[in-house]
């Protein structure tokens, strides 16, 4: 989970945010942060419309349906077993893998077995994640897009992983192709709250594991608190790759329909 900690000027503490996850793979949480992955991981989960997003809630019988494609549980685990590379050889091949636009330029950096996972998408296989990222015209559409990438920081429990933290800005003042779609310029700017994401890599330095869009403070940007390409098309005011009900929780858009958000 994120934790952030902000002080006055007299040392004291003025402000915490805490509970947000930052890879839902990982816990026996289900996903969920704070008391209510607490409740959750001891076997005393509170009402799933509380906790669970609709289209968490709405996925099984979907599926059934035939409507989404089933998931695949075992895509949705950490690497382990890796042998362990030297710490600044994994940071730099971190920096190679974000040079390299996370492996769209450079395919060879990913591994056969890589998956990108995100708090909604994924997992995504190799060529599904190459297709997808790559049809981001993001730069072309965005002269001034910035990514802000920091943090940078070797995981000390999962082997080979590396953390970091962004915040994408940009103004939409060109053509913006997203998938196969394009959407004319907006003149609106994304400004997206800090953003925590990690590429896990195998013995031989390639990656075999992304993670993204984890917004690590909701108050912050101006993507109503979403994170990655939802966020993005939230704060452009284009549509979402699912509708954005689907992303909260029933208790969550009712507090929206009546108001009392």
């Amino acid at each position: 989970e994120a934790v952030s900690l902000r002080f006055a000027d007299d040392g004291r503490l003025i402000e915490l945010t805490t509970g947000y996850v930052v890879d839902r793979r990982v816990g026996t949480t289900g996903g969920l942060g704070g008391l209510f992955g607490v409740l959750e991981g001891i076997g005393y989960p509170l009402p799933a419309p509380l906790t669970r997003t609709t289209g968490e809630l709405l996925a099984p019988a979907l599926r059934a349906l035939g409507a989404i494609p089933r998931e695949d549980a075992s895509a949705l685990r950490v690497a382990t077993g890796l042998p362990r590379l030297p710490d600044a050889r994994v940071l730099e091949l971190a920096r190679a893998l974000h040079a390299a636009d996370f492996g769209v330029a450079d395919a060879s950096l990913l591994a056969e077995n890589f998956t990108f996972t995100g708090p909604v998408v994924g997992p995504l296989a190799k060529r599904e994640f190459l297709d997808a990222f790559g049809g981001f015209g993001l730069a072309a559409a965005m002269p001034d897009l910035e990514y802000r990438y920091r943090d940078l920081r070797v995981c000390p429990f999962d082997a080979n992983r590396v953390w970091y933290t962004s915040s994408p800005s940009g103004t939409h003042t060109a053509p913006l192709a997203l998938g196969g779609d394009e959407f004319a310029p907006t003149g609106r700017r994304w400004m997206s709250p800090p953003e925590c994401g990690s590429a896990q890599f195998d013995g031989d330095g390639r990656c075999v594991a992304l993670t993204g869009g984890y917004v690590m403070d909701r108050r912050m940007g101006n993507t109503d608190g979403l994170g990655g390409i939802f966020g993005l098309c939230a704060a452009l005011g284009l549509p979402t790759p699912l509708p954005a009900w689907l992303l909260r929780t029933p208790t969550q858009n009712f507090a929206r329909l009546t108001g009392s958000a």
